[in-house]
């Protein structure tokens, strides 16, 4: 079983060059990163998570061990600096997000209201 667990990953990742394979490890690593940092794991931990499956990845495929540690530290660091920006974007344009969801709800609900009713054209006299 881990012989075939080895070929499948090498055929994947032989398949690609090697910026973009770390490329796609960093995108299905940072969904993860996402839901386990709003959960309310802290910062350094998240990135141990994710960071540790990344490097056995690599490892099993039998990169050298001075390229995966490089390639999972400049993972990690791009991971760190996405959350850490895009949750305080969040923190920053969330009020915004919910100020214009209720002026377009309260729209809309006196628009409904003040709607003339549809006249009938199906029996209209010439």
């Amino acid at each position: 079983m881990a012989t075939i667990l080895k070929l499948f990953l090498l055929r994947f990742l032989a398949t690609k060059s090697f910026g973009g394979v770390v490329a796609s490890l960093a995108v299905l690593a940072l969904p993860i990163a996402g839901v386990l940092k709003v959960i309310g794991l802290p910062l350094l931990l998240v990135l141990g998570i994710v960071g540790l499956p990344i490097a056995l990845v690599l490892a099993v495929v039998g990169l050298p061990i001075l390229l995966v540690v490089a390639t999972v530290g400049v993972i990690t660091a791009f991971l760190g600096a996405v959350l850490a920006t895009g949750l305080a974007l969040l923190k920053v344009a969330l009020p915004f997000l919910l100020i214009a969801l209720a002026v377009w709800a309260v729209i809309r609900i006196f628009r409904r209201d003040k709607a003339p009713a549809p006249e009938d054209t199906v029996g209209a006299s010439i």
